[in-house]
């Protein structure tokens, strides 16, 4: 399973890959939605997408945007300091939302709920 990590933080950054890498994830990062755009055309087999919202250059929202007419397929968690019904009017339809305050546990309960452990593990054995 790849994931990546856009967030303009590079201590958030570096915290979900860490997390994500024990959940046997290849993990790619971005720090703003241009870079995370040269990602999705070089690994076009992206499951899941940790986004942030506010960040320089391009945004979590306008980036949002190109995820769904790119890799349509791959699921999307927003992950901000805002409000979970802050997220949901900024980033419509993503598949989950995360408040940062939550921590890391909730994060990943969110995340094995939009990629159920038989698909997560289905290439490990």
């Amino acid at each position: 399973m790849k994931a990546l990590v856009v967030d303009d933080e590079e201590k958030v950054r570096n915290m979900y890959k860490h997390l994500l890498r024990l959940e046997s994830f290849d993990v790619f990062q971005a720090e703003n939605g241009e870079e995370a755009s040269l990602m999705l055309l070089q690994h076009s087999d992206i499951d899941l997408i940790l986004l942030d919202i506010r960040m320089p250059v391009i945004g979590g929202d306008a980036f949002f945007d190109l995820i769904k007419l790119h890799s349509p397929r791959a699921k999307v968690i927003v992950t901000s300091v805002y409000p979970l019904d802050d997220q949901r009017r900024v980033i419509d339809n993503a598949d989950s939302y995360h408040d940062k305050a939550e921590g890391t546990e909730m994060l990943l309960s969110r995340i094995r709920r939009v990629l159920p452990r038989e698909n997560k593990f289905k290439s490990s054995g």
